[in-house]
């Protein structure tokens, strides 16, 4: 006996459903519209993180470059006051029963506390269009001359420097063998800075950070 076959049963060849070219087509064209999509999404949320990765790192560098020189220059000092100063440099140190905090940081490199060769930071403040941007000035003084550069800029407060004692009580007394001095930057910067988030005097987006630090003499009398 012969058995007729599934497809040839009843006399007529059995139809497949299958996609025809068109609509193949049109499903890898949806298909790659999907996947490029996502692609450029994900590239601009990469480009966002190392935006403001970038930026504070960017934000930080110098005020870390600054407080480096400053620790340096305190530990190898012979003599360091605290005071404070005017945005010309003129600087007063703190004495008597005056709490030795301020804006200001005078290192002697020798035991002469009255003449070159000396170091002063100081904060000189500014304001542009009602907005901070006090600039941390290094001021440089040998039997040679005089030099001075910027170190931070946009800095906030202005207990920048204090001397303390190793319970971080703030000191009276600025010529001690057993002090120890703060440095203190409290800042701010944009966000992006290398795109303008407002126009015509529109706010930015900005961020603000602090850095610290402790440092004592090593070289002491």
């Amino acid at each position: 006996m012969k058995f007729s076959s599934p497809d040839s049963a009843g006399g007529s060849p059995r139809h497949h459903a299958a996609f025809t070219l068109v609509e193949m087509m049109v499903a890898t064209g949806i298909y790659m519209v999907i996947f490029v999509s996502a692609l450029v999404a994900l590239q601009v949320f990469a480009l966002r993180v190392y935006t403001l990765g970038a930026t504070k790192i960017t934000a930080t560098q110098s005020s870390r470059k600054a407080l480096n020189q400053i620790r340096t220059d305190i530990q190898q000092g012979k003599g360091v006051q605290v005071g404070v100063t005017d945005n010309a440099g003129n600087f007063t140190a703190y004495a008597g029963t005056s709490l030795a905090v301020g804006n200001a940081l005078q290192v002697f490199a020798t035991t002469n506390f009255s003449g070159a060769p000396y170091s002063l930071y100081y904060l000189k403040t500014n304001t542009v269009q009602g907005v901070s941007s006090n600039n941390l000035i290094w001021i440089s003084v040998t039997t040679n001359g005089t030099a001075a550069a910027a170190l931070a800029t946009y800095v906030t407060n202005l207990d920048v420097f204090a001397a303390v004692d190793c319970n971080a009580v703030i000191l009276t007394n600025c010529i001690k063998n057993n002090q120890c001095f703060t440095v203190k930057l409290q800042f701010y910067q944009w966000e992006y800075p290398i795109a303008v988030l407002g126009t015509n005097g529109a706010a930015n987006a900005y961020d603000y950070y602090q850095l610290r630090t402790k440092v004592c003499r090593r070289a002491l009398d």
